[in-house]
């Protein structure tokens, strides 16, 4: 569908012209989070395991930098709890062990700007938008929490061209995941994500 969209688009000259490198980017990725941060959400000791595959559309292109499209999905969106002793109905206390909650994610909006977008080795900028359906509430598993959670991610990294058509990335994401205040508990929860994704450039 998201593909079928970028002949109308660019039929309709939104998008700059062509300029000889490749436009769209396939990328396969993994990443992983050792430590959560506390810059806007509250829980702590939370991990997060990250894999999935994005589709960009390199649209607006200037000479020394480029801005694409990009929507991601992440079929392993894995975030891993610390042991805890929790609450339970009548004010009783219940120890929970350590354990990992499955979630699938999906961002359909994202942009990334790539900067020497020409050179074979360059730095980047993005930002993705997205929601996450996990197995059990989180990031805390507490009454009024909710398996539904709205995220969105900042960072950057480089691009590495090993060839033509392929390329390698390193990157960073500061990965924040809350209820948006949809529920009236809405514990929040960052992490630093360091990834690495391999694209095919077409």
């Amino acid at each position: 569908m998201v593909l079928g969209l970028f002949p109308v688009v660019r039929g309709a000259e939104f998008c700059s012209p062509p300029d000889g490198q490749p436009r769209h980017d396939f990328q396969f990725f993994a990443g992983y989070s050792p430590a959560p941060a506390t810059l806007i959400g509250t829980a702590t000791g939370r991990r997060f395991v990250a894999a999935g595959f994005s589709y960009g559309y390199r649209c607006w292109i200037w000479r020394s930098a480029s801005l694409s499209y990009t929507a991601t999905t992440m079929p392993a969106a894995i975030l891993l709890q610390p042991s805890e002793v929790v609450f339970v109905a009548g004010n009783r206390e219940r120890f929970r062990p350590s354990h990992a909650v499955y979630g699938f994610g999906v961002a359909p909006l994202g942009f990334t700007l790539d900067i020497g977008h020409a050179r074979k080795l360059d730095p980047f900028v993005e930002t993705i938008e997205g929601v996450i359906a996990s197995t059990e509430p989180i990031p805390e598993n507490q009454p009024n929490a909710s398996g539904l959670n709205f995220f969105f991610a900042l960072g950057g990294g480089i691009r590495w061209k090993t060839a033509r058509r392929t390329a390698l990335r390193f990157g960073y994401r500061f990965l924040h995941i809350s209820n948006a205040e949809t529920t009236n508990f809405n514990p929040r929860v960052d992490n630093n994500v360091f990834y690495v994704g391999y694209s095919f450039l077409r």
